[in-house]
């Protein structure tokens, strides 16, 4: 990956049509929730094996739709994501229980910003922004998801049902927290993409 894109001028760039910064910020972070709420909703009440993979997919194919790259760029995209949640879901724990829930979070950013990364940055300049934004964002969801989990455990206490409404809102707060964190790099990094593929105006003469 070349890290030189972090010289990129990111909070400079021009607007990203069709969308304005705000709508497709709303849009990003309304379509993660919405995308990890219906994979939790399609899987057994009991966390599986395949969870990672559903939700992985499902965020992924939501977010992916928003790329404008194309249907290869959405099932890149959608296949990234998953692999990228699949592969932290088995490493992050580890991290975490050695660690500390932040570590865990910021580990699991850098593998699923990482693959992202590695996939698109011949497409979109500047994904090293992308690496940088996901390992902060996976550091503050984990920690607070984690927290809030904990609070709300403790308060209606450790029922079956319970456990697993707390779990699923934790979940969606936790990827919540990260789209919000990172909806405006990606906005501003498919306007860098934007603006490189757009031919300069003719000199007036």
């Amino acid at each position: 990956m070349n890290f030189s894109a972090l010289n990129r001028p990111l909070f400079l760039a021009a607007n990203y049509p069709p969308h304005r910064a705000w709508k497709f910020c709303s849009l990003w972070v309304g379509l993660t929730v919405l995308g990890c709420g219906l994979a939790m909703i399609s899987i057994p009440a009991e966390p599986t094996r395949i969870t990672p993979y559903v939700v992985g997919a499902a965020v992924g194919l939501l977010q992916g739709s928003m790329l404008r790259l194309g249907a290869s760029g959405t099932v890149r995209w959608t296949l990234a994501t998953m692999l990228g949640v699949v592969l932290s879901s088995m490493v992050r724990p580890y991290i975490a229980f050695h660690s500390s829930l932040i570590m865990g979070g910021a580990v699991g950013g850098v593998i699923v910003g990482g693959i992202q990364g590695l996939v698109f940055y011949t497409q979109i300049p500047g994904m090293a922004w992308w690496v940088l934004v996901q390992v902060i964002s996976g550091a503050v969801s984990w920690g607070l998801g984690w927290s809030i989990l904990s609070s709300v455990t403790r308060a209606i206490g450790h029922t079956t049902t319970g456990l697993i409404l707390a779990g699923s809102v934790a979940i969606a707060m936790m990827w919540g927290i990260s789209a919000t964190m990172t909806a405006m790099v990606m906005y501003r990094l498919l306007a860098l993409r934007h603006g490189r593929r757009t031919p300069l105006p003719p000199p007036e003469l």
